[in-house]
């Protein structure tokens, strides 16, 4: 066991919160897909805080604060506005969800829904890093390539301590907006002042660094004792 470890913070939530969790989790995993035939329209439109709103990755908020270089809009409070739901609240849902199907992770008989959306080997690297690192791979992980939900779910299924995972978790989201919304107002100014190759090699040079960050987690999770 981790030293991070607090296996006093476990319970299972009441049920009603149970419900909720399990509700948001679903809808979280079901909107970024049901709204997939609808990218190329919305970004034709610039609706980009709306795809942010309904499927938060990184390029499209990088995409979104490029814009709002550019062209004075989305602000960045109506992009945080949007990035909160579904980065922040549904991934905390997770969260719970982790930590009320643990004994049925551990055994192997989660309901098939969940295996779905929480599939068992991502879930296992997650746990595996955890248990390494503990809160510490919260700020990491929303820095990397690595669906948060998965790993929100493992933090859940493993015995970290909920108040001190979720506040690295607000610090790595927060951090991850941060980083991607500045990176993007440097590269929508830098496309219209220097043109697209120092835009691309900005991309570049992005894409290499959330890679590395990618990288040092699954090393973590693959690490011998």
């Amino acid at each position: 066991m981790s030293a991070h470890a607090d296996t006093t913070d476990a319970a299972v939530p009441p049920p009603l919160l149970r419900r909720v969790a399990i509700a948001i989790a679903i809808a979280r995993y079901a909107i970024p897909l049901a709204v997939i035939p609808a990218i190329p329209f919305l970004i034709a439109r610039g609706e980009l805080a709306l795809l942010v709103l309904l499927r938060p990755q990184k390029e499209f908020l990088l995409l979104a604060a490029a814009q709002l270089a550019r062209t004075g809009s989305p602000s960045v409070a109506l992009l945080l506005a949007a990035y909160v739901p579904l980065m922040i609240v549904a991934i905390w849902a997770f969260f719970i969800v982790g930590r009320i199907f643990r004994p049925a992770l551990d055994a192997g008989e989660a309901p098939r829904w969940l295996t779905r959306i929480l599939p068992a080997e991502q879930l296992d690297v997650g746990r595996r890093v955890i248990a390494r690192r503990g809160p510490l791979i919260a700020v990491m992980g929303r820095m990397a390539a690595l669906p948060p939900t998965i790993m929100a779910a493992a933090a859940g299924a493993s015995d970290v301590n909920a108040p001190r995972y979720l506040a690295a978790d607000l610090v790595g989201a927060l951090g991850s907006f941060a980083l991607m919304v500045g990176a993007g107002l440097v590269l929508g100014e830098a496309y219209d002042e220097y043109g697209i190759w120092i835009t691309v090699a900005g991309v570049v040079v992005l894409v290499a660094l959330i890679a590395l960050i990618t990288r040092w987690v699954r090393n973590e999770a693959a690490r011998e004792d």
